[in-house]
């Protein structure tokens, strides 16, 4: 313990304790916080360094030749260990190698420190670190070292990995950018300092307190350099990524300070001309910040040939949001496609709008113009039926009756696209009144016994057990059963029934009409209840009428708070059901109603 006396009242190591403290701080305070390549061997150069340190200071305390020259040689662990984990740090820091973690680098991280300590502790029988003429001279506080081969020899290796990590630095110097300069000057300075200022202490005896000075500046370079890592953003990801994003961006950005000067923009801004501070684009961008702090919304901009929506956001000051920002980000979205369909599309609605309304007043016209000359017709052909104007052969009359039921057709195909019109422009106004659904579909099997039996068609009707009334407009209701039955008739096979029946549940009353045809496939039911579309009968080879009475039929009835829908079989036939809300009835209403 006579080697440790006096330490403590000693300025020298008190000097290098401080440092060695500020280092071991720095040291564990990096390997928490920060995340970097090459972190087992920055600790290592740390731990190298304190060692260093401790072995100078204690060396520095003494007074007596064999304690100075007993830290000496201990020293020396220190000494071979911080080069070659520096070497190995730059070397994972810079180029991410892979080699420095094989078992033969790291065999070299062990032995060679402690080779060289082995060879130094046993100087005393071989002499070759440092020869006999070390002494103490009388009147000097430190040994004047004199040094051996083996001294040199360990030199010799060390400054290899020294020449490595320059080699490495000068590689990384010629591929690197010109923001990662600055950061590897730092590196070649912190290597270059102790290698000169050991040179200086070998070839000239350039000392510090008497001592080598050769830790002491390897230790400020290595804490110089971990402030360096904490403040570069060189190597870290997140400022990288940002930057990365930014430069990446498809939209361009813009970043402008509150004297209204671009302190930074991406490569998209750049290759789009809005560095021209000269031009039009600066002074409508503070057009649209002075119109955003007053009204809160921005205008577009128009950028050469494209068009863009500015997106602002201020800059807030971190140290006092609440007052003037430091400027605005602002990114450019182009809109110029966007408006480009917008206006195609805003003049297709313009052209089908117009075409729409030119369809209708043909429609309307035609309609209108056929129906007057069509019910002259009518009633010629049905006076001339009527034997009235004197007796008709028998192909006369077949003749005339042919025509008649194709005017009654053509007539009632008129009415259906009147009708429809009517309801595309809500101008179809419907009687809301107590409707018997039994009579009227009494009426309608009635009227149409003679179409179904020239199509040798049977009708039948379902008894209906109760009165069924619903609110509604008769004359409407009359034209939804109308279109259902002779939609059935003329859809179900020759010697087929098409079957009517009501029925009535505690709310609601169905109407239903069912035929013997072929059925409607599953997912018809858009080309069903569709305007002008018709759902083929295989059997007729063709479909008849206009393709508007589901359609018209399916409207009314909802405009009624109705509906209709319809069961199918394939094979078997249809039923179209029509629902209504069942109305109340008093027993004077419904034998006022009956009679």
């Amino acid at each position: 313990m006579t080697c440790f006396e006096g330490a403590l009242a000693d300025p020298v190591f008190l000097g290098a304790a401080g440092i060695v403290a500020l280092a071991a701080f720095t040291m564990v305070w990096m390997l928490k916080t920060q995340q970097f390549n090459g972190k087992i061997f920055y600790a290592l150069t740390f731990i190298g360094i304190i060692w260093m340190l401790l072995s100078v200071g204690l060396e520095a305390a003494s007074s007596s030749f064999s304690c100075q020259f007993h830290w000496a040689i201990m020293a020396w662990l220190g000494n071979a260990l911080v080069p070659i984990a520096w070497c190995y740090f730059i070397v994972s820091y810079v180029d991410n190698a892979s080699w420095v973690h094989t078992r033969t680098a790291r065999a070299a991280l062990i032995l060679l420190p402690l080779g060289s300590f082995a060879l130094a502790a046993t100087n005393q029988w071989h002499h070759l670190v440092y020869t006999e003429a070390t002494a103490l001279p009388e009147g000097n506080d430190h040994i004047d070292y004199v040094h051996g081969a083996a001294f040199y020899g360990i030199m010799v290796g060390l400054h290899f990995f020294v020449a490595a990590t320059l080699v490495c630095l000068a590689k990384a110097f010629v591929r690197a950018k010109r923001a990662a300069w600055p950061l590897l000057t730092m590196l070649v300075v912190i290597t270059v300092t102790p290698l000169a200022a050991n040179a200086a202490y070998v070839g000239l005896g350039f000392t510090v307190f008497g001592l080598d000075p050769t830790a002491f500046m390897f230790t400020f370079g290595v804490l110089a350099f971990s402030w360096l890592l904490v403040t570069n953003k060189t190597m870290d990801m997140a400022s990288i990524g940002q930057s990365v994003l930014f430069n990446t961006m498809s939209e361009p950005v813009v970043l402008i300070d509150k004297q209204r000067n671009i302190v930074l923009m991406n490569t998209a801004a750049k290759s789009r001309d809005m560095h021209n501070g000269t031009g039009h684009v600066l002074h409508d961008l503070f057009a649209n910040i002075e119109h955003l702090t007053t009204s809160g919304s921005v205008s577009q901009l128009r950028v050469g040939q494209r068009d863009y929506e500015p997106r602002i956001q201020k800059v807030e000051s971190p140290l006092n949001p609440s007052e003037a920002v430091l400027g605005w980000s602002i990114t450019f979205v182009d809109i110029t496609d966007r408006i480009a369909i917008h206006t195609s599309l805003e003049d297709a609605l313009e052209k089908a709008d117009h075409a729409n309304r030119a369809k209708d007043e043909f429609v309307s016209v035609i309609s209108h113009e056929m129906r007057t000359p069509l019910t002259s017709l009518k009633g010629g052909l049905a006076l001339a039926l009527s034997g009235r104007l004197g007796e008709l052969s028998d192909p006369v009359q077949s003749l005339l009756e042919i025509a008649h039921r194709n005017g009654v057709r053509l007539s009632r195909m008129i009415d259906h696209i009147l009708l429809a019109q009517k309801m595309d422009i809500g101008a179809l106004s419907l009687e809301c009144e107590a409707v018997d659904l039994d009579r009227l579909l009494d009426e309608s099997l009635e009227e149409n016994k003679l179409f179904a039996a020239e199509r040798g068609i049977h009708l039948a009707k379902a008894q209906t057990e109760q009165p069924a009334f619903v609110s509604g407009d008769a004359f409407a209701i009359r034209q939804i059963i109308d279109n259902l039955l002779s939609n059935a008739i003329k859809f179900s096979r020759q010697d087929g029934v098409v079957e009517g029946a009501i029925h009535v549940t505690d709310r609601n009353v169905r109407l239903s009409i069912k035929d013997t045809g072929e059925g409607i496939p599953d997912g018809m039911e858009k080309q069903v209840f569709g305007r002008f579309e018709q759902v083929a009968n295989s059997e007729q080879g063709s479909t008849q009428g206009s393709g508007l009475g589901l359609h018209i039929s399916k409207q009314l009835a909802q405009q009624m708070r109705g509906d209709i829908y319809y069961e199918s079989q394939i094979g078997t036939g249809t039923t179209f059901n029509v629902e209504f809300a069942l109305l109340e009835q008093s027993a004077d209403d419904t034998a006022r109603l009956a009679g």
